[in-house]
């Protein structure tokens, strides 16, 4: 394991907020389940190789009274750092080796993102001995990995890059030299016909927009070993543990594919859900699965009653239209509609829509959920739908844009801010400041940016964009308010 930690602290992996891992977005799946999961604000949450730790930091931060521990081949430092920053002090994160056996102790939540298809077989097997000693009886866990079939045309343009690089190369000329391979291929793969020609542009068109840190450990890393889920939930059994499901909520959409091919899965299926979603991986071309796993002796269901769904609270998602997409009439989804992005609980809907048919409602829900016009969660939200009296963005929002454009919401979305002034208004929303206290903090920035910039009267100038800078503070506001950086 030794090449893989030079590997990883010679270019560092980002610890961006990973919105599937999140305890709110499991919870909810666990519940439509069956399951009596941890609620996020009393959870505790390992994650597995956590890089930097942000991931972790970024849901304590967000959510009191979340414990998270994680551990990485390469010391979590920036994870730390911020921790200590934010006095988050249920926290904790190390430098340790997968393969130590050592008991962590027990989690409601397990995290391993982008570990199960780039380790070796011993490897693997300390993960899910690890995922099986540390999982509450109703916990979940989360393991993400290269799919087969599809993730088998990542491999053939891989070995093509690792061919170009050579075999002495190291992590960062290895993905230099497989860039200058990229723009030498792009051309000959344009228009062309054929299936080499077509996954080859596809691949190429995803490959030239990862950043350097993805390419070299994703595609690029010493190993790329892509599995079935058939494998993988084998493998989970061996260890006590069994399918749950995916953290895309996305798969419960219904009419995903033509008409006639669910039944057709059906009867392929045989009542087996696994064989169902082996053989729907094998129709879509699945390259990645982020596979939800759960103790085999939990009191899993895998047919979803909607009468689950009243524990849950919703929002109107992007696509719901109004008096359109299945929202028209009085219902809750129309509700939902008009007061988006506001979530509301089964207990408020039942009161505005109104009615006594807990049941009626739930279906009507589901029914919104399968179409893809209302999104779960599991708690209430955290994030303002609109700037208040004196706005506040969080303390993570404002730490990570004193530190530059990666900030994480309280939807936990990475959220990338390249405005240096954006920035700045967040750092003001500290929840002290009314908007005249926000208009002279950002004349003051302009001030002593036009200083440094030309040397010239910073008051003066600055003062001169003041009727700009009030203009346009709503807009601003409004824009940190809908990226989900503002608390309610």
């Amino acid at each position: 394991m030794s090449g893989d930690a030079e590997a990883y602290a010679d270019v560092p992996y980002p610890g961006l907020a990973i919105p599937q891992t999140h305890p709110d977005r499991l919870a909810v799946l666990g519940v439509l389940h069956g399951l009596q999961p941890a609620a996020p604000d009393a959870a505790r949450v390992l994650e597995i190789g956590c890089a930097d730790g942000m991931n972790l930091v970024a849901m304590a931060a967000h959510v009191p009274g979340l414990e998270a521990v994680g551990f990485d081949l390469v010391d979590p430092v920036l994870g730390r750092e911020a921790a200590d920053a934010l006095g988050l002090d249920a926290v904790r994160l190390e430098q340790a080796d997968l393969r130590d056996a050592r008991d962590w102790g027990e989690f409601d939540y397990v995290i391993a993102h982008g570990v199960y298809a780039w380790v070796r077989g011993d490897v693997r097997e300390a993960l899910m001995a690890l995922v099986a000693r540390s999982l509450a009886p109703q916990g979940i866990a989360f393991v993400s990995f290269n799919a087969l079939p599809g993730a088998r045309l990542r491999t053939m343009v891989r070995e093509i890059s690792l061919l170009h690089a050579g075999e002495e190369a190291g992590t960062r000329a290895r993905v230099e030299r497989a860039r200058e391979l990229y723009g030498f291929l792009a051309p000959w793969a344009q228009e062309r016909g054929d299936a080499y020609g077509q996954v080859l542009a596809s691949e190429l068109a995803r490959l030239r927009s990862l950043s350097t840190a993805v390419l070299a450990h994703d595609d690029l890393g010493e190993r790329y070993e892509p599995v079935w889920l058939r494998d993988l939930v084998r493998h989970a059994g061996r260890h006590g543990l069994r399918y749950l499901g995916d953290a895309e909520h996305s798969e419960l959409y219904a009419d995903r594919r033509p008409p006639g091919v669910d039944a057709q899965l059906d009867a392929l299926a045989g009542g087996d859900r696994l064989v169902w979603e082996q053989y729907a991986d094998i129709l879509a071309g699945r390259q990645f699965r982020q596979t939800l796993l759960c103790r085999a002796d939990a009191p899993v269901d895998d047919a979803i009653e909607p009468a689950r769904l009243a524990a849950l609270w919703f929002a109107a998602s992007d696509d719901a239209e109004p008096g359109g997409n299945g929202s028209a009439g009085p219902g809750a989804t129309a509700l939902l509609v008009a007061r988006r992005p506001q979530a509301l609980s089964c207990a408020e809907l039942r009161e505005l829509v109104p009615t006594d048919d807990v049941e009626g409602l739930c279906r009507e829900l589901w029914h919104g959920v399968r179409q893809g016009h209302v999104e779960l969660r599991a708690a209430a939200p955290r994030a303002a739908s609109a700037a208040g009296l004196r706005p506040e963005a969080s303390a993570l929002a404002r730490w990570q844009a004193a530190r530059g454009p990666e900030l994480t919401s309280l939807r936990h979305d990475a959220v990338r801010l390249d405005d240096p002034f954006g920035r700045f208004l967040v750092g003001l929303c500290d929840g002290t400041r009314e908007r005249p206290a926000l208009v002279d903090g950002l004349v003051a920035a302009v001030g002593r940016k036009l200083r440094l910039t030309s040397g010239g009267t910073a008051v003066e100038d600055g003062e001169r964009l003041r009727p700009q800078i009030a203009a346009g503070l709503e807009h601003n506001l409004a824009l940190l308010a809908r990226l989900g950086l503002l608390v309610r």
